[in-house]
């Protein structure tokens, strides 16, 4: 779980005030006063802050004067330390601002990472020590025999800036940053973690670099929902820690309902920083503003670049496209559509940024025909592509110097408003050339040639071929002289004439086989070129240091950014490579090309105060403690306890002690911030306040606070409870024990292999993290720390006694970097030559390369928590026996292919009961599970859904599906001698699941688990409203709690919380209900003797017939326990091309007045019933007729904002006879598309 961007509109505002209040007599607190002074005198504006010598926090502390700020304090005392803690607590600062014990001389945080150190004693810290933790500068203020020194550190020569989306204003996308290289560690990791949807318009429209800053246009919105509103913010990030420095949020934005690889492709164009200014429009179709880097406050705005569409910066001057009457990206809106004529007219504006005077405006009859992203500046001239001609301009006066094109050429006078159309035309938001000026030569790729141009006359000096990437224009980059052209940058050319200098083939050698290119654009350093096949490939222009990547990769539409000496991966939507694939915006280093001092090797067990002393026998439970056995389920398999993330070690989130239908709430304790979900055991609950670090008791009879721990970072899910002891993970890369009656440190143990420090989600977290949840199996505690198997060493695997903490075995997964071999020698090596085109196709990498790599698959893995089947210990999909040997085969369990504790809903995660394996398929995994039937003649053949709860005969889950359903299935119990079966079967793509019943939910689920009888679904509200659509993703709307039957899926009752519960947060003990909200309040439900039970059937939820073929209609569809008819596109006869998309789980393809669909409904109860009708429409006012028998209703269709984008509308009643009928959809008259079905239904009046 992941925080979101938070809105921090002037964060400087704060330091203001404080400043403001120095010297008066109503003065600030002194530690106040102090941190003003040393934020004055150093003038870092927000990051990293690091405090040495802490003490007991004041001065810490207050170095926090705005959000912009993180601060964490050292000391060579675990008695200040823990003050310190206490003292920040107070403050309600936890997570913010930290504390943490160090040696007095290694600092523990990477290189290039802190921006303000101060040291009021620096004992025996040395100056390179300083140095090497500061980012580049970055300042040491520090304080010796009473003086105070301020040292910066100069930033290296190496590193480059990347101040445009192409680098710079010339368009040649070439960071000249000798540091780039390989990732092998993590620098920093932020939010979001996913892109909304990977089939609408990216939630990331650009980022650019400079000044020791990242700036980024984002959309956080809920990827549970992309049919919501996006929220876009202009986003600033320090870009070596990636602490948030502020968010501004923008008026308005592209439209989300956008396909995706459908542009606009100005987007990437629309935001330049410059040293201390940041320069975009602050909504769509605005003039261009200026905002301070430090602290986004707007400082000008330039009226005449009103329809901004895409700017660039030339010493000094702005440069900006701007369209009439709006700007081009803003016509994909469906509201906006046939507001303006396409292509609309575009001028070019010269404006000098620091006046505001507009130098010059240049509007020609072509200008219409000015292609996007062509415009570029280079030695004072200005180029740019119109109609089939470069224009150049002078940049002072905007005087046309040369036209390669003359008049007569116009590009795309023929275009419609499709993506794109070959590569001579193009629609709106599209661009099918490329403009590069680079050392007194203009290349403009277009229509599948490169052609050379002298900047100072226009004359061709060269042609060669140069095809369009996958969606996207040509890459066309200048290093040392050469030209490299994509899409497989096999030639360098002499960039005056043409002349092939040097061959690269590292290209085939490199890259996986099957599927498309990333559709977005390459990048390159003055050393390698950064390729987007699959992942992020580097392809050295200088030796042989190729490597692929496949488990990290760039957003959709815009891909990766080098700069800084690093590689910043915004986040994305994909599906491929589930196993490794990071998720969220990382930077990425090279390896470290000189060491840290290394400190000396500290041990890694330390025991605590409790340590030794006999567990106190529990206290007998009392009757509403929840807990009728003083042992943990762990240890007595009677136990009516839940004393782990989700109950067991299976993580099955069911148990038999059985719970009642109708509940109230017993108490309620708030804790504040975000929580975990709860555990309980031995008459406590226990939870963590997950950003704030800390561990808190509960009574479980009352809720009142029993005792509450301060750990080192985020504990991000529930301790185990296991003989009187309580256990967790933490950020901070340690393993706790502590006694369960007073929260007393027995031991902990670093899993992390040192003490190294980055920051992670805003906060500082260890390189090597721990997930908050212990495995404990077989009297041993298992733990993993670490991200990525290919990042810093891997992920170290461990299994602790958990009386002591002592080792008792250990492993590190990690995956070494594959290398290019040629093609020729390997397949001669391998016998395995590469198969024709297909989607996956084979060849060496798959078996022999240390990656695994096939077109969707691989090997290696991130971090989860971790999982049992009762004989072995499963990291996600690999498999380790009790020793932490890894095992070759696999076994079934519970993954997610993502992480179990990711709540965001993307389209692109499930939890899977299989073995995880996910190889060798012909498409990503996603595209098939996430049709009904499974698709490519495969389906998904285990039980999987939004999440799920299981027991050794049956499997409850939640499946996405055009909304949410609940369903039943049956399952078996683990085996060790069980022959494991592939996930992934043939299919004829005709069956739905094998489901034992399934019902449509109202509502949506956050939480699931089993207790004996009875399923406990905990959401909110599923209706959105549209003046607040994000109440309900934010728990402002109110939460809800459903009980209902596990054999049949009845609704048994429901009752309402203030609150709704956060991802899986709920646990059943002792006949009682615990759950953890997301007002972080930790709540208990008992049974209700007062309450009468009204059950209620849910509607009928995914159709597993087959659907109805052309001349005989499907199923016969039954009315519900309500009488409500619901009719699925699945079940019903169509004629012509409309047809049933399972995998969008409508009928689609209806461009024909002519094609019509009908449902057979069976058992009809003569009266009027009331009709609504569900589905994607952008073709507004097309009349539609029902009619059943001799009654007919007649609506029209309404504008949903998007052909997927799905809206429910009531169009009125309609007579139904007794009996059997059949009922018929008929549109009349369209053009184009009328829309995508997703579901009617007809409700009896009463």
């Amino acid at each position: 779980m992941t925080p979101r961007l938070i809105e921090r509109r002037f964060p400087g505002a704060a330091l203001l005030v404080l400043l403001s209040l120095v010297g008066r007599a109503t003065a600030a607190p002194p530690e106040q006063e102090r941190a003003v002074q040393i934020l004055g005198a150093t003038g870092v504006k927000g990051g990293l802050v690091v405090h040495v010598g802490c003490g007991e926090g004041g001065l810490t502390a207050a170095l926090r004067v705005s959000d912009s700020y993180l601060v964490q304090g050292l000391d060579v005392d675990a008695k200040n330390v823990a003050n310190a803690r206490e003292h920040i607590r107070s403050l309600g600062l936890e997570g913010e601002v930290s504390a943490a014990r160090f040696d007095g001389r290694h600092l523990p945080y990477l290189d290039n990472l802190v921006n303000l150190l101060v040291a009021e004693d620096p004992a025996g810290v040395s100056p390179a020590e300083m140095l090497r933790v500061l980012a580049p500068l970055g300042v040491a203020y520090v304080q010796r025999g009473g003086k105070w020194t301020r040292i910066v550190k100069p930033r290296p020569e190496q590193l480059d800036e990347w101040t445009h989306y192409l680098h710079e204003a010339d368009g040649n996308a070439v960071a000249q940053d000798t540091a780039i290289g390989p990732p092998q560690h993590v620098q920093w990791v932020a939010a979001p973690n996913w892109s909304r949807n990977h089939h609408k318009l990216a939630s990331l429209s650009a980022v650019v670099s400079a000044a020791g800053r990242v700036f980024s246009i984002v959309d956080d919105g809920p990827s549970a929902a992309v049919s919501v509103p996006g929220r876009w913010s202009l986003v600033a990030r320090d870009a070596f820690n990636g602490v948030l420095l502020w968010a501004r949020p923008m008026a308005s934005w592209a439209y989300t309902g956008q396909g995706f690889r459908s542009g606009p492709v100005q987007l990437p164009r629309t935001l330049v920083a410059a040293g201390d200014r940041v320069y975009a429009p602050l909504g769509m179709s605005k003039p261009v503003s200026a905002l301070d880097a430090a602290t986004g406050k707007v400082v000008q705005s330039y009226p005449d670049t009103k329809g901004a569409e895409e700017l660039v910066f030339s010493e000094g001057i702005l440069l900006v496209v701007t369209g009439t009457p709006f700007a081009e990206q803003a016509t994909i809106d469906p509201v906006l559509r046939g507001e303006a004529p396409y292509p609309n007219a575009k001028t070019v504006v010269a404006v000098r940024a620091d006046s505001g005077e507009v130098l010059w405006k240049w509007t020609e009859p072509q200008s219409a025909k000015l292609m996007p992203l062509t415009l570029a500046a280079a030695d004072r001239r200005v180029f740019f592509l119109a109609g089939k001609g470069v224009v150049c301009l002078d940049r002072d006066t905007g005087k046309v110097l040369w036209n390669s094109g003359g008049d007569e050429a116009i590009d795309g006078s023929d275009a419609k408003d499709v993506k794109r159309k070959g590569n001579g035309s193009r629609g709106p938001g599209w661009s099918v050339a490329t403009l590069v000026v680079h050392a007194g030569v203009a290349l403009l790729a277009a229509d599948g040639q490169l052609a050379a141009l002298s900047a100072a006359e226009g004359k061709q000096l060269w042609t060669c071929a140069c095809p369009a990437g996958f969606r996207s224009p040509a890459d066309v980059f200048v290093i040392d002289g050469l030209v490299w052209t994509g899409p497989t940058f096999g030639e360098g050319r002499d960039l005056r004439t043409g002349e092939i200098k040097r061959t690269n083939a590292a290209a085939e050698d490199i890259w996986t086989v099957g599927h498309h290119h990333r559709c977005y654009r390459e990048k390159a350093t003055s050393r390698y070129l950064l390729t987007g096949k699959r992942g992020i490939e580097f392809l050295d222009l200088r030796g042989n240091n190729h490597t692929r990547n496949n488990w990290i990769r760039g957003a959709c539409q815009y891909g990766i950014l080098p700069a800084n000496g690093l590689i910043y991966a915004p986040s994305h939507a994909c599906g491929c490579f589930m196993e490794a694939k990071l998720y969220g915006f990382w930077a990425v280093a090279a390896e470290r090309q000189k060491a840290a001092e290394k400190a000396p090797e500290a041990k890694p067990l330390e025991r605590g105060p409790a340590y030794g002393t006999p567990n106190p026998k529990p206290e007998a439970p009392s009757p509403k403690s929840g807990s009728a056995n003083p042992k943990s389920k762990i240890e007595n398999p009677k136990s009516e306890d839940w004393p782990t993330y989700r109950y067991d070690s299976l993580r099955s989130g069911s148990t038999e002690v059985a719970l009642p239908a109708a509940l109230k709430s017993a108490w309620q304790t708030r804790l504040g911030g975000r929580l975990s979900s709860p555990v309980v055991a031995g008459g406590i609950v226990v939870a963590s306040a997950i950003d704030a670090g800390r561990v808190v008791a509960l009574d479980a009879a009352d809720g009142k606070v029993r005792w509450s721990f301060p750990a080192g970072g985020r504990v991000d899910s529930p301790p185990t409870i296991y003989q009187g002891r309580v256990l967790f993970g933490c950020a901070d890369g340690w393993v706790y024990c502590l006694r369960a009656t007073d929260g007393q440190v027995v031991w902990r143990f670093r899993a992390a292999p040192a003490e190294l420090s980055t920051v992670a989600f805003d906060q500082v977290e260890s390189v090597w993290p721990a997930h908050g949840s212990v495995l404990v199996e077989d009297n041993v505690a298992y733990v993993a720390a670490g991200r990525s198997a290919y990042l810093d060493g891997g992920i170290r695997l461990y299994g602790l006694d958990p009386a002591t903490g002592r080792a008792l075995c250990q492993t590190t997964v990690s995956t070494d970097d594959p290398v290019a071999r040629s093609r020729a020698e390997a397949e001669t090596e391998t016998k395995i030559a590469p198969e024709t085109f297909v989607q996956n196709a084979t060849d060496y990498k798959t078996f022999t390369d240390p990656d695994h790599s096939d077109a969707f698959s691989m090997g290696g893995t991130t971090n989860d928590v971790l999982v049992s089947d009762g004989n072995s210990v499963f990291l996600r999909q690999l498999r380790f026996d009790r020793k932490c040997i890894q095992q070759e085969t696999p076994s079934r369990h519970l993954l997610s292919t993502s992480s179990l504790l990711d709540d965001a809903e993307n389209h692109r995660s499930h939890w899977v009961l299989g073995t995880g394996d996910f190889s060798r398929l012909a498409v990503a995994y996603s595209w098939i599970a996430n049709s009904p039937r499974g698709a490519y003649g495969m389906r998904l053949a285990v039980p999987y859904g939004l999440m799920l709860a299981f027991d050794s005969a049956s499997v409850w889950g939640v499946r996405r599906a055009g909304g949410y359903t609940l369903f039943g299935e049956a399952g078996k119990a683990f085996s060790a001698s069980e022959e494991p079966l592939p996930d992934f079967r043939k299919s004829d793509n005709k069956s739905g699941p094998t489901w034992k019943w399934s019902g449509k939910l109202s509502m949506r689920p956050r939480a699931m688990l089993r207790a004996g009888d009875v399923l406990v679904l905990g959401g909110m509200p599923n209706e959105a409203d549209a003046a607040d659509p994000y109440a309900p993703f934010e728990g402002r709307a109110g939460g809800l709690v459903w009980t209902v039957s596990a054999a049949d899926g009845t609704r048994l009752a429901e009752h309402k919380l203030d609150s709704p519960p956060v991802w899986d947060g709920m646990a059943a003990a002792g006949g009682r209900l615990y759950v953890a909200t997301m007002a972080g309040t930790v709540l208990c439900m008992e049974r209700d003797a007062s309450a009468v039970l009204s059950p209620v059937k849910l509607p009928s939820g995914l159709q597993t017939a087959e659907a109805g073929a052309a001349g005989n209609p499907g199923k016969p569809v039954e009315a519900d326990a309500d009488g409500k008819f619901v009719l699925y596109p699945a079940l019903a006869r169509t004629t012509g091309g409309l047809r049933y998309q399972p995998d969008r789980n409508n009928l689609g393809g209806w461009t024909n007045s002519a094609d019509h669909c009908e449902w057979a409904l069976k058992g009809v109860k003569a009266g009027t019933y009331a009709v609504e009708f569900a589905y994607g429409s952008t073709n507004p006012g097309i009349e539609y007729t029902l009619t059943v028998g001799d009654q007919a209703l007649v609506g029209k269709t309404e504008d949903t904002g998007g052909i997927k984008t799905y809206k429910s509308f009531r169009v009125g009643t309609i007579a139904l006879p007794a009996g059997d009928a059949m009922l018929t959809l008929k549109p009349g008259p369209f053009k184009g598309a009328i829309m995508n079905f997703r579901l009617l239904t007809l409700s009896p009046v009463r």
